[in-house]
């Protein structure tokens, strides 16, 4: 036998949420049953539970909320916060990662940079050089420094470590504001109004922009013996195609699980 209670449960949150025309409401719920009733006739003749075949009719067709916004969208009547909150959402969240991701920079170059020598992150190009006053200053940061340039390096590192060390602790607390704001407008920012895996792509495009731009940046020069300085973009190019591919991933899924829902 048919589990009729979900279905009738599922239909009285639509009807609460529903921002249409009266006269649209009543084939709204209608068809809206008949389409939850057949995937549920099909489920049960693949063997499943009255229970579970409803469960998993109206897993698939969304929640009453995303539904009545899809509705009310067609109809022009779509609060503005529906569509807004979301977009500040995935924006909110991939500026978060963006942070974080310099601040896991900025530790792989304090790594590399005990490893082959501060130059490599930091080093001036050939031809620089500073006045008196400023190799001054530099010198007052690092009097251990031999030279005018190995005290300017060093502040560059300096520099380069701490401002995206920074930077990370910036992304920690972005994350965790999201997490919170999007629990408290859970209610508001409604998942399905933006395309399925938004995220993932906007991510992917962003972050594998950035890998491929700061990896030819970096390993450009240094094809041709260049490494003073290569070493700051290479992180940056390598900690980007590291986020890259977890976005790229997170998409594949997303339209591995759309195949398969045909």
């Amino acid at each position: 036998m048919m589990d009729g209670g979900l279905v009738d449960e599922y239909l009285d949150q639509l009807l609460a949420e529903l921002r249409v025309p009266p006269a649209r409401l009543g084939r709204i719920l209608a068809e809206t049953e008949d389409h939850l009733r057949t995937a549920i006739e099909h489920e049960m003749a693949a063997g499943a539970s009255p229970d579970l075949a409803a469960r998993r009719a109206i897993a698939r067709f969304g929640s009453p909320r995303v539904v009545a916004h899809r509705y009310a969208l067609e109809e022009g009547r779509l609060p503005l916060s529906a569509l807004v909150l979301p977009l500040m959402l995935s924006l909110g969240l991939l500026a978060g990662v963006g942070l974080l991701a310099i601040g896991a920079s900025g530790a792989l170059a304090a790594g590399l940079g005990a490893a082959f020598g501060k130059t490599f992150i930091a080093g001036d190009p050939p031809g620089i050089t500073y006045t008196p006053a400023r190799c001054a200053d530099y010198r007052e940061y690092h009097p251990e420094a031999g030279d005018c340039a190995a005290a300017a390096t060093a502040h560059h590192f300096d520099e380069v470590v701490e401002y995206r060390l920074a930077a990370g602790v910036l992304g920690a607390l972005t994350l965790a504001g999201w997490a919170v704001l999007r629990r408290r407008l859970h209610r508001f920012a409604v998942r399905g109004i933006l395309p399925e895996g938004f995220t993932a792509i906007a991510g992917a495009a962003l972050f594998g922009v950035a890998a491929v731009g700061l990896l030819v940046s970096s390993l450009g020069p240094m094809a041709f013996g260049d490494t003073s300085g290569a070493g700051g973009l290479l992180t940056g190019g390598i900690v980007a195609l590291a986020v890259f591919a977890v976005y790229a991933g997170a998409l594949t899924r997303t339209l591995v699980l759309r195949a398969a829902r045909g």
